[in-house]
This record gives C-alpha cells, structure tokens and sequence, in this order.
C-alpha cells in the first residue's frame, strides 16, 4: 500500500512537473534565435532565464515563424518567441515587456544609388524584398497592399540577401545584427558583405516580445514572465547578455 501511495505522488509530481513545462513556438532569426545559437540566441536565453526565475521550465520548438503563429493560435505551443509590436497581433495575442530592441535598416549593394529619402513612399521606384511571416511597420505594409511600393516576398532572409546581390531586388529592410552576421557567414561567398552597405536612416526601431493567446491563466502566466524579466533588468543579468551579443555579431562589418 506505501508503495502504490509513493508511486502515486511520484506520478502526481511527475504530471505537474510536465505541465509546468511550457513549449514556446520560434523561429530563426540569429542571433537573436536560433536552434543552434549558443543558448538559443539573444532572445530565448533570456526568456528562458525569466521563466526560469518563476520557477517554470520552457522547451523551444523551431520552426518557420508563419508556422509558429499558427501554432500558438491553434494551440500546438502555450507561447512564442519573439515578435514585433503589431496592433493586429494585439487584440489576438498577450504582448510581454520589450524583451530586445532592434534598429532595422535598408539593405542594398554598394553599387546602387538610394535617392534622398524621409518616407518610404520616396523610394517607390527601387524594388524592396520582404520576409514571408514578418511583422512589418504599419506604412509598410500599407504601401504595400496599395501596390505603391514594388515588394517581392521569399521565404527567408537568405534567399532575400541573395537576391539583393544578384540584383533582382535593390532594398531589403532587416535587422541590423541579423544582416551583417547572415552576410559574414559560410551561407554567402567570401567578401560579400564588402559588397552591401545600409542607410543611415533607421527603416524602423522595433521591440520584441513574448506572445501568449489571450486568456485568464496566460494573463497570470505573462505577469509571471514579466516579473523574473523586470529581475533580470534590475540585477545586471539583461545586461550581460546583451554584452555577450554584442561580443559575438558580425556587426559594422
């Protein structure tokens, strides 16, 4: 009889410590995520240590990140990792606290004379590549949808890199990090990067966050995360690990 109670515990502790347990749908955006960057990158090393500062244990599934939102809105994963303010995702979706800041720029060859521009619709004449499932700012997805601005998506920001050299497009909006260490990687030929440059004006400052479903129990789930979050801030763990990136990206190459 002790033993049949011993092991019911065990299993009782068992199912809570799985249920404990949070799968967060992401994707691969180096460095800030990324299946095999050191502690996941930037971004879900520190959700990881948030949660972890609540007492909660996460698990990453990887996957393209138009599949990740779908997975969050069908319930295959309990939250995801990372996203763009958007005020369509917000009536949907649980924002957290800014997690990262990202300073997005417009990519183009060296070779390739950008006019003198203050909004996006002065540069309707150049051809722009776009990511497959981004969150883009509100005038550019605007433009687009008018057809003011000439947008191609792919499916990555691989394929978009390479068609900016290639020529076939000449803009391409991404982060700053995330550019130069794609374009100082083994994926691109040596000295590609010499190739590219970026204007000086920001195509976008954006904020990452952690998305959770709208619900009563992801609501005390968020406040949780934003609590171990506001401890990592406050005890220099946050900044830390943003020396720690800056440390390891390819940046101002």
């Amino acid at each position: 009889m002790r033993i049949l109670l011993l092991l019911a515990l065990f299993c009782l502790g068992l199912c809570r410590a799985m249920a404990a347990e949070l799968l967060i749908a992401t994707g691969e955006y180096a460095p800030w995520t990324g299946e095999q960057l050191p502690d996941g990158g930037y971004v879900n090393r520190v959700v990881r240590e948030a949660f972890a500062r609540e007492g909660v244990q996460v698990r990453f599934a990887y996957m393209p990140w138009a599949r990740a939102l779908e997975a969050l809105r069908n319930g295959n994963a309990q939250a995801s990792s990372f996203w763009y303010d958007d005020p369509v995702k917000a009536k949907e979706f649980l924002y957290s606290a800014p997690i990262s800041e990202h300073r997005e720029l417009l990519f183009h060859r060296k070779d390739v004379t950008v006019p003198p521009w203050r909004k996006l619709r002065d540069l309707r004449g150049l051809r722009f590549g776009a990511t497959h499932g981004y969150t883009y700012t509100a005038e550019f997805r605007q433009l687009m949808k008018q057809g003011a601005l000439n947008v191609e998506e792919a499916n990555d920001d691989k394929i978009n890199l390479l068609k900016m050299l290639a020529g076939r497009i000449e803009l391409f909006p991404l982060d700053e990090f995330t550019g130069w260490q794609l374009l100082t990687s083994d994926a691109f030929p040596r000295g590609a990067h010499d190739l590219v440059t970026t204007e000086a004006r920001p195509f976008s400052i954006q904020y990452g966050h952690l998305l959770m479903p709208r619900s009563a129990r992801n609501e005390q789930l968020m406040a949780r995360f934003n609590a171990g979050l506001a401890r990592l801030r406050a005890d220099g763990t946050l900044e830390r690990f943003r020396l720690d990136l800056y440390r390891g990206s390819g940046m101002g190459q």
